[in-house]
């Protein structure tokens, strides 16, 4: 079986239709469906009912990271692709990627972005395609910080084989319910060997007003927060790897951590912290930080003013 699509599902029923009937309208047939019903409330459990041809499985709601691994456990796909139960595939769009699989770790693709309050769409293709293959953590360190307009840890902008996944161990945090991207993402491409890009835009990304990555939650701000903590302690004793671009991106969320008003979260590690600081603004940051989470919030503050 060649593709394996996995779909966390948690009170779903008014988008799921589209998202599986973009699914199963494609003309590529080589590939299984494993929706994981996150405890709905809805009709949700209904709806799956409805279409044979899907594998179900139903827990309580234990949040999306907890789903994909369940999803990742009962797969059988050479290649692994993560469908967020509320956006869709482009026509064609497993007929376009199965040619361009040849043993990669990981491939990803362009999106298209489409605005469900105005309707408009922009279609993001990745301006990094070529045909040369990268290590994993040498595409990390060339594009991890690149302005754009799909985040580069969104999982669902790439294929993921699954033998790779399997023998590196590599699974969401369970439990986890904001940043569990984040987590996954920088881990398999420090592990994988082969990298690849192609220039189709073949999944269809939907933004809605309030959907989880949107919202602030105090729990949800906790998750982000034990992420930042975990990738802290992952690398900050690394040895034999470049580590620039991991520790800029450390040190940006411990700032953006510890500027917001009235956080309550864990206090940050100031060792840690002072020792992603490898460029002068971080350096500074952290300097006024320490001096005081009010002077850091008033500096951002009139930064962004000038800046603007």
């Amino acid at each position: 079986m060649r593709f394996s699509i996995i779909i966390p599902a948690y009170n779903a029923e008014d988008f799921l239709p589209r998202c599986l009937d973009s699914i199963f309208s494609q003309e590529f047939t080589d590939y299984e469906v494993i929706v994981i019903d996150d405890g709905s409330t809805d009709g949700t459990a209904a709806l799956l009912g409805s279409y044979p041809q899907l594998k179900v499985i139903h827990q309580e709601n234990q949040g999306m990271a907890t789903a994909r691994n369940r999803g990742l456990d009962a797969a059988q796909g050479d290649y692994i692709l993560f469908v967020d139960s509320d956006d869709e595939l482009m026509p064609q769009a497993l007929s376009s990627l199965a040619p361009h699989l040849n043993g990669e770790d990981i491939i990803g693709f362009g999106t298209r972005i489409l605005n469900e309050q105005t309707g408009a769409t922009d279609d993001f293709h990745l301006s990094n395609h070529d045909t040369k293959q990268y290590s994993g953590w040498e595409y990390f360190n060339r594009h991890r910080l690149e302005a754009t307009p799909v985040h580069f840890v969104c999982i669902w902008q790439r294929a993921y084989k699954r033998n790779f996944l399997e023998d590196n161990s590599l699974r969401f945090a369970d439990g986890l319910r904001r940043a569990e991207d984040d987590l996954f993402t920088t881990m398999a491409f420090l592990h994988a060997q082969r990298v690849k890009t192609i220039a189709d835009c073949l999944y269809i990304y939907h933004v809605r007003p309030g959907s989880i990555t949107r919202s602030s939650d105090p729990k949800l701000d906790a998750d982000s927060w034990s992420v930042q903590q975990t990738l802290a302690d992952t690398f900050i004793p690394m040895t034999g790897i470049d580590k620039t671009v991991i520790y800029r991106v450390l040190a940006s969320n411990y700032i953006n951590h510890i500027s917001v008003k009235g956080n309550t979260l864990t206090h940050p590690e100031w060792h840690q912290f002072q020792t992603v600081c490898v460029t002068p603004r971080h350096r500074r940051l952290y300097s006024i930080a320490r001096t005081s989470r009010a002077l850091l919030r008033l500096y951002l503050f009139i930064a962004n003013l000038i800046h603007r």
